[in-house]
């Protein structure tokens, strides 16, 4: 039986996409009959050298695990703690494998290149940015039925008649959200809602001034919900004619992957990692808000052009679903630790 401490942000009421993923793939991990120790980074406060050893070395039960399996994203490992981090664990003896959820730091990528026995990337784009060799492994999905359209709407107090554009996850400048809003001023048959917000808090400055103009822009016509919990996202989603999420970047997208999860139709950024998808038939991009309006307007109006973006959807969401991804990750565990 393979056994493995996974170094990651933990807690329920931890709002954190890589939380989310570690969770989703420890369970999944453990239905292969894989032992996972979670040994808790925090997501956010000081971190420190001391830290490094009093949160993650003295809490992995090194006798008990053949592997560490690190998740790795820039901001958490500020201020440049990796070359410390993975001194310290690299000393415990045992493979590290580490999953980037960012790549393009050369600096960075290089320490953890050189530390990790294997990395593990989401997709081409990762690869292509990281400064080393790396493994793809697509990021998982959680095939999920939504409640039907109706009491979904009548739970969110929305009149079941108007169609619904939504977009979920956390919200930032880099999350594009402008060019949703201004889109959904040419597009006036449907409503917007948006949920969710910032890791801690209920909202910030930013949220604040884009929910005023929003709200100004689309008199009557958009809903703000905060941050959702995960228990009531299927009543969002399954409101929702249509997600979009128009980030300026990214690398990989949970909350995105988690709309095609629920099988909706999604119109994305064009940006790399959302061509590769499109191109899988998992959901389509836009170019500028002259195209996202053009197309928000064609799904709204042609339902079986939607269904078949929602077909793919759900196919994608089958293809690359947990269990599948996990045991992914289990092959390589087993040849790591045999070799």
């Amino acid at each position: 039986m393979v056994k493995i401490a996974m170094i990651t942000p933990w807690g329920k009421n931890t709002r954190c996409g890589i939380r989310t993923y570690s969770e989703n793939l420890s369970y999944a991990l453990a239905e292969l009959g894989i032992d996972v120790y979670i040994v808790r980074w925090p997501r956010f406060g000081q971190r420190s050298v001391e830290l490094i050893q009093n949160c993650v070395v003295d809490n992995i039960p090194i006798d008990k695990v053949d592997l560490i399996h690190v998740q790795h994203e820039y901001g958490l490992f500020q201020p440049n703690l990796e070359e410390a981090f993975y001194s310290a664990i690299r000393q415990l003896g045992k493979p590290i494998v580490t999953t980037m959820h960012a790549t393009g730091i050369f600096v960075t990528d290089r320490i953890v290149a050189e530390a990790s026995d294997a990395v593990i990337v989401h997709n081409e784009y990762m690869a292509k940015r990281f400064s080393g060799q790396s493994f793809i492994i697509l990021h998982g999905c959680k095939p999920t039925n939504c409640p039907p359209e109706e009491v979904c709407k009548r739970s969110l107090g929305i009149d079941p008649r108007v169609p619904i554009v939504g977009y979920l996850g956390f919200i930032s400048p880099a999350k594009g959200l402008e060019l949703l809003i201004e889109a959904m001023t040419r597009v006036k048959t449907a409503a917007l809602l948006i949920g969710g917000g910032w890791f801690v808090g209920d909202e910030t400055n930013y949220i604040a001034k884009l929910k005023q103009w929003s709200l100004e822009a689309l008199p009557g016509r958009c809903q703000w919900l905060g941050y959702v919990p995960d228990d009531r996202l299927h009543y969002v989603y399954g409101a929702s004619s249509i997600i979009v999420y128009p980030s300026h970047h990214i690398t990989e997208s949970g909350a995105l992957l988690n709309a095609i999860s629920h099988g909706k139709a999604v119109i994305a950024s064009r940006l790399p990692p959302t061509i590769e998808k499109e191109k899988r038939g998992a959901l389509i991009t836009f170019e500028d808000v002259d195209d996202l309006v053009e197309k928000i307007k064609w799904l709204l109006s042609d339902n079986d052009a939607r269904r078949r973006l929602e077909e793919g959807a759900k196919k994608y969401a089958e293809e690359h679903s947990w269990e599948k991804v996990a045991e992914k990750h289990k092959s390589l565990f087993e040849k790591i630790i045999k070799r």
